[in-house]
């Protein structure tokens, strides 16, 4: 996540009724420094709710703004490449969802603001001072994955009653490029696995630091007798959505994810309202705020998403009991 499409949706009927405060005639340029460029259907909507709240706010593409997007695929080594790219071209800001790629932007250019929509621990990582006053030039939303992982360990077993062995598919790699030493790293999943063993059940690492590591991780999963895979919210994941949803399919092994990417069970934070959020502190930037003074936000609203389709496709029957606790069952 997230890529783009063309989704402009009542793009001229939303300028009415909003209080623009951009300088009369300047043309603003930001650049999105994605993940991958191929989206699912909800990421779409997410997209678009990101698109039509700059242009409620009176920022359209092609008019008064110019969007550059950029997609790692996977690689994070691209994101110093983008990062030069938009420091020469004077972009006015970046939005990003990635703390390597918002590191990059901040070892190029200490000018460029950037709205981030989902970075994990940026205070360890260096990249705000405090979630108050971040001081530097970097806010927007944050991203607490690492502490919903006990809660998806929770929400899994409720789910899938006869799970025992659940693989934490998760990118050593992509944390130390953010900035987290090896130690902190190893000591979250430590306590993640604590939190699967109070429930029964063993948590094994599994390490997916490249998208080439995926036929290995499959092999490691099958030798470990795993019967559950959880994906820790992550540049590698994303790229491996649709593989990740494949492997599924064809080994009848329950997922979970951290968004509704077409596995069985999601959790994670409501990416539409992130989204829109985002879209109003980069507004503010561009009609003048420094992003230091902004508050960096958490995300408030939380969704459990149960996926019935693929609970029929691997042949499974979720309890009545996950059902209603789930916030949304899909059909």
């Amino acid at each position: 996540m997230i890529g783009r499409r063309r989704l402009i949706s009542g793009f001229a009927c939303a300028l009415g009724t909003t209080a623009l405060a951009q300088a009369p005639g300047r043309k603003y340029q930001i650049a999105w420094l994605g993940f991958t460029a191929k989206n699912s259907a909800d990421e779409d909507r997410f997209l678009a709710a990101f698109i039509n709240r700059l242009v409620e706010l009176g920022f359209v593409e092609g008019r008064n703004l110019t969007i550059d997007w950029r997609y790692a695929e996977g690689k994070n080594e691209r994101y110093a490449e983008f990062a030069a790219e938009m420091r020469d071209k004077g972009v006015d800001l970046v939005v990003t969802g990635t703390s390597t790629a918002a590191h990059a932007v901040v070892e190029a250019s200490r000018n460029i603001p950037v709205v981030t929509f989902g970075i994990y621990d940026p205070l360890h990582t260096g990249l705000v001072e405090s979630f108050a006053h971040p001081g530097g030039q970097v806010t927007g939303i944050s991203n607490f994955n690492g502490d919903l992982v006990p809660k998806r360990i929770e929400l899994f077993k409720a789910a899938v009653p006869t799970v025992s062995k659940i693989a934490f598919a998760r990118c050593p790699e992509c944390g130390r490029l953010s900035g987290l030493s090896s130690a902190s790293i190893d000591a979250a999943f430590e306590s993640y696995r604590e939190s699967a063993r109070s429930l029964g059940l063993t948590l094994i690492p599994l390490d997916v630091n490249a998208a080439a590591d995926f036929s290995a991780t499959v092999a490691l999963i099958e030798s470990e007798h795993a019967d559950g895979v959880l994906l820790n919210p992550n540049q590698i994941n994303s790229k491996l959505r649709d593989d990740w949803v494949a492997f599924e399919a064809a080994h009848r092994v329950p997922v979970m994810a951290d968004y509704r990417a077409g596995c069985l069970l999601s959790y994670g934070p409501d990416y539409a309202a992130i989204f829109r959020r985002v879209a109003e502190i980069a507004a503010q930037i561009l009609n003048g705020a420094k992003p230091g003074d902004l508050p960096l936000e958490q995300p408030t609203k939380l969704e459990f998403v149960v996926n019935l389709k693929v609970a029929r496709t691997i042949g499974l029957t979720i309890p009545r009991s996950a059902l209603l606790r789930a916030d949304e069952v899909i059909p």
